[in-house]
């Protein structure tokens, strides 16, 4: 039976609906996915006019380079030469709000955890990560956006070495 959606349906998509989509050709990725691609734990809850609420929530084997642009590793190679996934968790939570058409902001929070096997991949490796980014972004004119952004970020390695990072960026973006 082909794949059907509402013309009127909007808002959420289940990891079934995704899937069913994908199989029908109406999603066409560069590679096929791979069945845990594909997740339910995600949200884009739109709050009225002027607010949005986004999480999203993974977890699995081997996903390191998903979580936090590869912190964590996927696999290991054990002394017999066999290759081990490591398993890893991280979730984001985002708020959105426009002050005005001219102006919005977002506060977002992500944490990653990785289950390292210390006995191979040794102690110094992400154990866990978390982040916390607050902005700002000004449209004074159509296709200008004018942002900055405060950004407060810690690492955690294995043998308990900690690092903590504190950056406040702007950007320019002008839309062709």
């Amino acid at each position: 039976m082909p794949f059907t959606l509402d013309p009127d349906a909007n808002g959420i998509l289940s990891d079934r609906m995704i899937a069913a989509m994908a199989d029908a050709g109406l999603i066409l990725p560069e590679y096929p996915f791979v069945e845990s691609q594909i997740q339910p734990a995600s949200l884009d809850l739109r709050l009225g006019e002027s607010d949005d609420l986004r999480y999203a929530v993974n977890a699995g084997s081997g996903i390191g380079r998903y979580l936090a642009f590869g912190l964590g590793s996927d696999t290991v190679l054990d002394a017999n030469g066999e290759l081990n996934a490591l398993d890893g968790y991280g979730a984001f939570v985002s708020w959105r709000h426009a002050f005005s058409p001219q102006l919005r902001g977002n506060l977002m929070y992500s944490a990653a955890s990785f289950d390292n096997d210390k006995a191979i991949t040794g102690f110094g490796v992400t154990e866990r990560a978390q982040s916390l980014h607050a902005n700002l972004i000004y449209s004074p004119i159509p296709k200008l956006d004018l942002g900055a952004e405060l950004i407060w970020g810690q690492r955690s390695l294995e043998d308990d070495r900690e690092g903590d990072l504190k950056r406040v960026q702007t950007s320019v973006k002008y839309s062709f």
